[in-house]
C-alpha cells in the first residue's frame, strides 16, 4: 500500500514507518499537526504529541519526504469517550482537525491508500486514527499496537533508532533526563515498575536524533528547560532547543525503499486463497420448514435471540433490532455465496458503530436465500467489546463493523478467526494449494493469533470452554484435531480440556481451508466446567452454556441444562442430508425455543476423549438464570 505516515518526530511514529517500510508497504509522505500558535511549544493534547513540533520540517527532509502540516488548538479535545463517533457532535474536538489533515494529504496525493501511527497500549488514540482512516476509505497500519515495551524499547537501540527525551511527566523521571538519550535509561525505565519503560503512560516524549530513514543526523543545542511543575516526585517540564543537522556515512539511497514480499508470500496470496469445497450443492428442500422465525427472550429479559432471520436484503433482515443495536453480543451471517461476502459487508457495515458486536461468517451453500443472520443479544450495561480495526503484527485486523471479541456477563465471545498473517493479512498455509496441510498451517495460525487477543480481553486459552471449527471437508477434521490437542494436550496448562465441534461448511472468507471461534471465561469469572454423559457434552461459562449432542438427543441435552440452573434459548443444528426425515421429531422438543439448520457434510466433536465424528450434531445455546 502507499502510506502517509503521521509523525510528530517522536520515537513510536518513526519506527511504524521503518515497519511500514519492512511490510512491504511505499511511504508517500509525512504529515502533522502542530499548535496554532507557533510560540506554543506543548499543548497537552489528549491525541497528539506537540512539543517538538518546531523540528518536523527538519525530521520530514531527513527522511526525503513531503510534509503536510495542519494546526490545533489548546484545549480542544471536547469528545473524550473512549470511542470516537463517525459523526461527532462537535466539530471543534481535535480530532476533526486529523481529519482535515489526512483529507488535504488525499487531495495532494490521492494514490495513499493508508496512514501509519505510533499507537502501542493506547485506544484512545488509535480509536481516533481508525475512526478517521474509516471515514477516510484508508487502511490504518499501527505495527506498534501492543508491543512488549522492553523488547520494543530495545529493539530501537538495536536498529539504529536514537531518541532524546524532550518532556517529563511522572513519578520516575528526572530534570537530568532531558536531552539524553532513551538508550541511557533503558535499563533503570525497565526496573520501575510503576513506569512504562517505552512512555506508554505519558511518562515521558522523545524527539528522533537519527534512525535508519534518515540521510542524515541531528545533535540538540542549547537546550532550554521549562518545569511546569518542578515536584520532587514527579517532576512536569520540557526543553525547547535548536536541532542542528550532522552528515552521515553510507549510501542512504535506499533507506525508504520498501521490502518486497517474500515469494512465500506471493504465492500464498495467489494459490492458498483458492480453497472452496469440492462438494455438490447441498439440497435443502424441507429444512427451512423446521426453522423458528421468533424472537426468544429469556424470563430476566437479559438475554435475546433472533433466529434465522433470512432474506436478501441484510438492512431489512436487521431491522427487528433496530434500537437495540447496542446491546447485540454476536452475530452468525451464513451466506448462499461467498462471492457475495463483499455486498454483504457492504450493507451490514453501517448498522454498527464504533462498539459493533464478534460475528462469524461463513457460506452455506444449500440455503435459499441470499443471507441468513442469527443474532444474541445481552441487555446489560458490562458488555465490552474489543474492535481492532489497525494492521499490525498483534493479531489479524477487523477491517469492518465487527470486534475482535465481545464480553458480557464474565463470558467472552470471540469473532471467527483466519489462520492470517497479521501484519500482511495473508493466509498462511501452503504455497502448493495443499488444502490438508494448510488446514493444520491455518489453525495454528488462529490459535496463535487468540493467544494475543486473550489477555487484552483478560482471558486465556487456558479459561477457554468451547471451540467450533469450520472446514471444507470431513477429511479435514483429523488436522483440526492435531492442532487442537497440539494446543491442550502439548503445550498448556490448563486442567480443563475444552471440546471443539468442527462442520464442514461450503466455502469461508478469503476462500481459507479453516476458521474457529472460541469461547472463553474472564480471569476473575468462574472458570469453564465440562461434562460428559451418554453422548451429551456440557459446557458451562459464567453467563450461559452449551450442549453438545446428536439429534436424536436433543430433548436429554435441554433436560440437563435446565437441571442445571440455565435455561435453553437457541438449538442449532449442523445437518447431513441423510438425517432430514428425523429433523421433525428431533426439534419436536424444542418448543418455543429458537432454531436454525445448516446444511452439512458432518460434524466431529473434539474432546480429550478423542475425536468422534457423527452425520449431524446440536449445538443448544442457554442462559443462566437470574430468576
Amino acid at each position: 500500500m502507499k502510506v502517509v505516515g503521521l509523525v510528530s518526530g517522536g520515537k513510536d511514529s518513526l519506527a511504524s514507518l521503518g515497519k511500514c517500510l519492512k511490510h512491504g508497504h511505499e511511504i508517500v509522505c509525512v504529515a502533522n499537526l502542530s499548535p496554532e500558535e507557533a510560540t506554543d511549544e506543548e499543548l497537552d493534547s489528549f491525541c497528539f504529541q506537540t512539543v517538538g513540533h518546531n523540528h518536523v520540517d527538519k525530521i520530514a527532509s531527513a527522511m526525503g519526504l513531503p510534509l503536510v502540516k495542519g494546526t490545533i488548538k489548546r484545549d480542544t479535545s471536547k469528545v473524550q469517550c473512549m470511542a470516537y463517533p463517525a459523526r461527532p457532535s462537535d466539530q471543534e474536538d481535535e480530532v476533526e482537525r486529523l481529519y482535515d489533515l489526512l483529507s488535504e494529504v488525499k487531495k495532494r496525493f490521492p494514490e495513499v491508500t493508508a496512514v501509519s501511527s505510533g499507537a502501542i497500549l493506547s485506544n484512545y488514540q488509535r480509536l481516533r486514527v481508525e475512526s478517521v482512516a474509516t471515514r477516510l476509505g484508508l487502511v490504518s497500519l499501527s505495527y506498534l499496537w501492543q508491543r512488549d515495551q522492553d523488547d520494543y524499547v530495545k529493539e530501537l537501540t538495536d536498529e539504529g533508532y536514537e531518541a532524546a527525551i524532550i518532556k517529563i511527566a511522572s513519578m520516575g523521571m528526572k530534570k537530568s533526563h532531558l536531552g539524553r538519550h532513551l538508550s541511557e535509561f533503558q535499563s533503570d525505565f525497565e526496573s520501575l515498575d510503576y513506569l512504562h519503560s517505552a512512555g506508554e503512560g505519558g511518562e515521558y516524549e522523545t524527539l528522533i536524533t537519527d534512525c535508519p530513514l534518515f540521510d542524515k543526523k541531528f545533535v540538540i543545542k542549547n537546550p532550554s528547560i521549562e518545569m511546569i511543575s518542578d515536584d520532587k516526585f514527579a517532576p512536569v517540564g520540557h526543553i525547547t532547543f535548536q536541532l542542528e543537522s550532522e552528515d552521515k556515512s553510507g549510501d542512504f539511497t535506499n533507506r525508504l525503499k520498501p521490502v518486497p514480499l517474500s515469494s512465500t508470500l506471493q504465492k500464498l496470496n495467489s494459490s492458498v486463497n483458492q480453497f472452496r469445497s469440492e462438494a455438490p450443492l447441498v439440497d435443502v428442500t424441507g429444512i427451512e420448514n423446521y426453522t423458528n422465525k421468533k424472537c426468544w427472550t429469556s424470563k430476566d429479559g437479559i438475554w435475546c435471540i433472533y433466529a434465522n432471520m433470512s432474506g436478501s436484503c441484510v438492512d431489512k433482515l436487521l431491522s427487528p433490532i433496530e434500537g437495540l443495536k447496542d446491546y447485540t453480543a454476536f452475530v452468525h451471517v451464513y451466506g448462499k455465496s461467498i462471492s457475495n461476502f463483499a455486498a454483504v459487508n457492504k450493507a451490514y457495515n453501517p448498522n454498527f458503530d464504533a462498539n459493533p458486536p464478534s460475528r462469524a461468517f461463513v457460506e452455506n451453500n444449500g440455503q435459499s436465500t441470499d443471507v441468513t443472520i442469527d443474532v444474541l443479544m445481552y441487555k446489560q450495561n458490562d458488555r465490552k467489546t474489543l474492535h481492532v480495526q489497525s494492521i499490525s503484527e498483534w493479531a489479524p485486523a477487523c477491517i469492518g463493523p465487527y470486534a475482535q471479541a465481545t464480553t458480557v456477563g464474565g463470558t467472552v465471545l470471540h469473532a471467527g478467526m483466519l489462520g492470517l498473517d497479521p501484519a500482511s493479512m495473508i493466509l498462511t498455509g501452503s504455497t502448493e494449494g495443499n488444502r490438508s496441510e494448510s488446514v493444520y498451517l491455518q489453525a495454528s495460525r488462529a490459535i496463535k493469533s487468540y493467544h494475543a487477543v486473550m489477555p487484552i480481553v483478560e482471558s486465556s486459552m487456558e479459561l477457554v470452554g468451547l471451540g467450533v471449527a469450520y472446514v471444507l471437508d470431513t477429511s479435514d477434521f483429523e488436522r483440526v484435531a492435531a492442532a487442537w490437542d497440539a494446543e491442550y494436550h502439548s503445550s498448556s496448562s490448563s486442567s480443563v480440556y475444552p471440546v471443539c465441534v468442527a462442520v464442514t461448511v461450503s466455502a469461508l472468507p478469503k476462500f481459507a481451508a479453516f476458521e474457529l471461534q472460541l469461547f472463553s471465561s474472564i480471569l476473575s469469572a468462574t472458570p469453564p466446567c465440562l461434562s460428559s454423559e451418554e453422548g451429551i457434552v456440557m459446557i458451562t461459562l459464567p453467563s450461559m452454556a452449551y450442549a453438545l449432542c446428536p439429534l436424536t438427543s436433543i430433548p436429554e441435552g435441554l433436560k440437563k441444562l435446565s437441571d442445571a440452573g440455565f435455561e435453553p434459548g437457541h438449538v442449532k443444528v449442523f445437518t447431513s442430508p441423510g438425517d432430514y426425515p428425523s429433523l421433525s421429531e428431533c426439534l419436536s422438543s424444542c418448543g418455543d425455543i429458537s432454531t436454525s439448520v445448516l446444511a452439512t457434510q458432518g460434524a466431529a466433536i473434539i474432546s480429550k476423549e478423542g475425536t468422534k465424528e457423527m452425520s449431524s450434531v446440536a449445538l443448544i445455546w442457554s442462559a443462566k438464570c437470574n430468576h
